[in-house]
C-alpha cells in the first residue's frame, strides 16, 4: 500500500435545516458546521437539524484531494474501490454502506419506522415519489447530550394499565383495549401480539373528530395537575408542538420513552416504531432515507403501511439502551456493535498530548471530532488541525497519525469491516 493510502482525506459535509432542528448556535449541528467549514454562515434564527456524512445522493459529502479540488465522495470511491476493501466493494456494489449523521433535535420527530430490504424495494417500485430508496435503514443513536426518544412498544401490561387509568386513551382505542387486556390474562404470545397490533391500529385509524376532543380533555386535566409526572409533561409538550389533536400525542402511552445520557446508545431495527424527542446525538445507518410516518408530522403519513409493517414486539425500554464495550487492543476506544453488516461505531478518546495512529480497519470509516483538538495526517503528507466538527474519510487499511493537543481529543468513527 502506497504512503498516500495510509492517510486520511478531509470531508466537507452538508447541513439539513429541517424545522424540528435546534436554532442557531444552540444547535450542535450548527456548531460543528461552523467549526468544520470555513464557508458556513450561521443564521441565529434558522434551525439546523442534521449534518450528513457520507455519499447519499440527497446530500453527498465532498472529499478534498491533494490538488485542492473537491469531488463527491461517491464519485471518488467509484474511481478508488480499494478504499472500501475488495470484500466490501463487492458486497455493497462499490458504495459506502453507511450514512453517518449528527442530529440536533428541538421538537419531536414523527412517529415512524424504517422498512426492511424486501419492503424497501416494494415501496420504491410502487411509490417512488415518497420512497426513493430501495435499501433498508437500520440505525443506531449515540447521545452527545441528554437525549430523549421513544422506541419499541411498552410491555403490554403497562399499556393495559394506561387503558384502565386514562379513559381518554381508551375512548380512542375502543373495544380493542378490552381485547388486549383479556389476551394478557388468557392468551398466548401470538394472541397478545395480534391484540397489540389491533389496539395500535384502532388508535392510529381513529377519527380526528374523536381524537381531538380526547386529547384536549386530557391536556386540560394534566395542565391542572400540580405534581405532573414526566410522562404527563411529555404529553403536554407534544400537544404544544403539534396542536390540533395529533394522534401521535397518544403514542407516548404505547411506546417506551427512553432517556439517554451522553454515551448511551439505542439501536433501531427494521419495522420498529420510534421517534426522537429532544437532544443531540450522532447517528449511523445503512445508506438510505426511507421513512414511513404516521404521526407528529406535517409530512406525508402512511398510516396503513406503518400499521402493517411493525413488529409488535413489546419489551421494557431498558432493553433498548446500551453502551459501547471497551476495545482492549486500543485503550481509550469503546465500540458500539450492531447486528447488521453495514456499520459499527467507535468512540475514541486521545489523552492530552497523545500521539498515535488511528487503528487500521479492513474497511472504510468516517471520523468526526466532537471535543478537543489536535492534528491528523492527510493524504499528501501534510498534518492539519483537527477541530470540533471537522470530518475525515479514512480508507480501508489506512492508519493516519493523530496527535492530541493539551486538552485531549474526542472523536466518533463510523466504520464497516
Amino acid at each position: 500500500m502506497s504512503e498516500s493510502k495510509q492517510a486520511a482525506y478531509q470531508l466537507a459535509c452538508k447541513v439539513q435545516q429541517y424545522a424540528w432542528g435546534k436554532v442557531g448556535s444552540g444547535s450542535t449541528v450548527a456548531q460543528f458546521a461552523q467549526a468544520g467549514d470555513k464557508d458556513f454562515v450561521l443564521d441565529p434564527e434558522s434551525p439546523y437539524a442534521e449534518l450528513w456524512m457520507g455519499m447519499h445522493p440527497k446530500s453527498p459529502s465532498q472529499i478534498s484531494l491533494v490538488d485542492g479540488s473537491q469531488l463527491p465522495l461517491g464519485d471518488w470511491i467509484s474511481k478508488n474501490p480499494w478504499a472500501l476493501s475488495d470484500k466490501l466493494a463487492t458486497q455493497f456494489d462499490g458504495k459506502l454502506p453507511f450514512l453517518f449523521k449528527v442530529l440536533s433535535v428541538r421538537t419531536a420527530l414523527s412517529i415512524q419506522a424504517h422498512p426492511n430490504k424486501t419492503l424497501a424495494k416494494i415501496l420504491r417500485d410502487t411509490d417512488p415519489d415518497h420512497y426513493a430508496d430501495d435499501n433498508h435503514k437500520p440505525e443506531m443513536t449515540i447521545a452527545l447530550t441528554a437525549f430523549e426518544g421513544m422506541c419499541g412498544f411498552r410491555p403490554v401490561a403497562e399499556l393495559a394499565d394506561f387503558f384502565k387509568k386514562i379513559p381518554e386513551l381508551k375512548e380512542c382505542v375502543g373495544t380493542a383495549a378490552d381485547e388486549l387486556t383479556a389476551s394478557i390474562a388468557n392468551g398466548d404470545a401470538e394472541t397478545i401480539k395480534q391484540s397489540l397490533k389491533k389496539s395500535f391500529a384502532a388508535l392510529m385509524r381513529c377519527s380526528g373528530d374523536v381524537v381531538k376532543p380526547q386529547i384536549e380533555k386530557l391536556a386540560a386535566q394534566y395542565t391542572a395537575e400540580k405534581n405532573r409526572t414526566p410522562l404527563q409533561d411529555l404529553f403536554l409538550r407534544l400537544n404544544s408542538q403539534y396542536p390540533g389533536g395529533d394522534v401521535g400525542c397518544f403514542c407516548v402511552f404505547f411506546l417506551n420513552v427512553i432517556n439517554l445520557s451522553p454515551g448511551d446508545a439505542m439501536f433501531l431495527g427494521p419495522n420498529e416504531p420510534h421517534a426522537y424527542l429532544f437532544g443531540d446525538c450522532v447517528e449511523c445507518m445503512a445508506t438510505s432515507d426511507n421513512v414511513v410516518r404516521a404521526g407528529l408530522t406535517p409530512k406525508f403519513k402512511d398510516v396503513d403501511r406503518l400499521i402493517e409493517m411493525l413488529t409488535y414486539i413489546d419489551e421494557p425500554g431498558s432493553n433498548k439502551k446500551f453502551r459501547g464495550k471497551d476495545d482492549t487492543a486500543n485503550p481509550g476506544t469503546s465500540i458500539y456493535r450492531t447486528p447488521v453488516d453495514e456499520f459499527d461505531v467507535a468512540h475514541v478518546k486521545y489523552p492530552p498530548q497523545a500521539s498515535q495512529p488511528l487503528p487500521s480497519i479492513d474497511g472504510p470509516s468516517i471520523v468526526i471530532v466532537t471535543n478537543g483538538s489536535g492534528t491528523i495526517e492527510l493524504v499528501g503528507g501534510n498534518s492539519v488541525t483537527m477541530a470540533k466538527g471537522t470530518v475525515y474519510f479514512v480508507p480501508a487499511g489506512a492508519a493516519p497519525l493523530i496527535s492530541a493537543d493539551a486538552d485531549g481529543l474526542e472523536l466518533f468513527r463510523a466504520f464497516s469491516e
